[in-house]
């Protein structure tokens, strides 16, 4: 997909999708990949031997067990990022609330929204999603005991 930002693209596989961004478009170009030598560095040289084999056309093995989410873990991490992009984009939290948890919350008091248990989960959910905006994403990747749930 053609953005403003350059190109967006998907290589799918069975087990994940690789999201890739061009920032300069569909020029012609050299792939590189930048790895912070950091604590994560194992997890993401293994995340790129899995990206490898599948643009080289060698079987690709599935995630290792550690590192794969649970069903739960996706749904969770999906929630955080539909409420995190509604209130990047200027969504109200009842409006982002609304969308979560499929009710209409316009037509409560202010007291009534002050006191619903979707506005304290709301509240929590796009805490945790700025806490992975702000580079706790890794906690996800890491899996095992490095996860906070």
């Amino acid at each position: 997909m053609h953005a403003r930002d350059g190109l967006h693209g998907i290589v799918a596989e069975a087990d994940s999708d690789h999201r890739l961004w061009f920032p300069q478009g569909a020029a012609r170009f050299r792939l590189a990949i930048l790895v912070p030598l950091d604590g994560d560095l194992m997890v993401r040289l293994n995340s790129i031997r899995r990206f490898r084999r599948l643009l080289t056309g060698r079987p690709v093995r599935p995630i290792p067990s550690l590192q794969a989410l649970s069903a739960s873990e996706r749904h969770r991490a999906a929630l955080m990022l539909r409420a995190w992009d509604g209130a990047e984009s200027g969504a109200s939290r009842r409006d982002i609330a609304g969308v979560l948890f499929r009710t209409d919350f316009s037509g409560l008091s202010a007291a009534e929204w002050k006191s619903a248990s979707e506005r304290r989960q709301l509240a929590r959910i796009l805490a945790e999603a700025r806490a992975l905006v702000g580079g706790e994403y890794l906690t996800l990747l890491r899996g095992g005991q490095h996860r906070r749930r």
